[in-house]
């Protein structure tokens, strides 16, 4: 699991990139698929599945994350996406968010609660999105089976000509009886779904821009 709280914003996006690396000595990275601009690699960590993505998207991070936080539009780019709302703003970048997902018959339906904290590099420009599961009062009784978001990381890179470079990470463990094989399948072609929403998002003149932490 990510470390969620440092005192010092480098510090921790250090460490919050670099973990994975940590996390898998045994082996590294293993490329799976290449498709739509979009790697994307598994690793097996502590007998779970860990999926990265990386991709250029166009824009500012700004509006990147505001796309990322943004609940009304959720629906048009999160893939067997259900319902969803923010259940506190702790402060501009530390926020708490629900999510609830369709799943295909037999499987129960999916959905998490998970805390989202913004942090920067000043000098780099980098910005880091980290997202994992938390408990809320406020949090509606589950749909079928709660997942535990172990962690999910966006690390967002300014390159030149508008350009962002954008390496998304995660693992979960799902719950409940879900076909290995199906689990397995879906997670793997996430990145590039993700990544295709996100890009077709940022082209909406209507996306506002997130404050970044500075």
């Amino acid at each position: 699991m990510l470390p969620f709280s440092l005192p010092c914003p480098l510090l921790l996006l250090a460490i919050f990139f670099s973990c994975a690396q940590t996390s898998a000595q045994s082996g590294g990275w293993d490329k799976v698929m290449s498709e739509a601009g979009v790697e994307v690699f598994e690793k097996k960590i502590n007998g779970k599945l860990a999926f990265r993505g990386i991709g250029e998207i166009t824009g500012k991070p700004g509006k990147l994350v505001g796309i990322i936080e943004n609940n009304r539009r959720w629906k048009h780019w999160i893939e067997n996406f259900r319902s969803g709302k923010m259940l506190e703003k702790k402060s501009d970048f530390h926020k708490v968010f629900y999510q609830s997902f369709h799943s295909p018959f037999p499987v129960s339906d999916r959905d998490l609660v998970y805390e989202s904290k913004i942090v920067g590099d000043k000098r780099s420009g980098i910005i880091g999105v980290e997202m994992r599961s938390t408990s809320h009062p406020n949090a509606p009784r589950s749909v079928g089976v709660r997942v535990n978001l172990i962690y999910s990381v966006y690390k967002i890179e300014p390159k030149a000509s508008n350009k962002m470079k954008v390496t998304f990470e995660t693992m979960s463990d799902p719950g409940g009886a879900i076909p290995g094989f199906m689990a397995n399948w879906a997670t793997r072609s996430y990145p590039v779904t993700l990544f295709e929403g996100l890009r077709a998002e940022m082209k909406r003149t209507d996306q506002k821009e997130a404050p970044l932490p500075r």
